[in-house]
């Protein structure tokens, strides 16, 4: 949390989530932290989704590299 602190925007949103393995943090950004990255993009099902996916395929677990959301 202190790595975190002055980043992003709690209060537009903030998700805390422990899968037993990693604890992920996901917070909104602010205004501006996003413009120069420019709004989210849901890719999930496209062509760009799967050409990243298999650039990072071999650095999954075994046990993950079938999963797909």
């Amino acid at each position: 949390m202190q790595a975190l602190r002055g980043v992003g925007n709690a209060a537009l949103g903030e998700w805390h989530e422990w899968t037993g393995f990693v604890y992920h943090l996901k917070r909104r950004l602010t205004a501006k932290e996003q413009k120069p990255v420019g709004d989210a993009k849901d890719i999930r099902g496209t062509p760009e989704a799967a050409a990243r996916r298999m650039k990072v395929l071999r650095y999954l677990p075994l046990e993950v590299r079938d999963w797909i959301e």
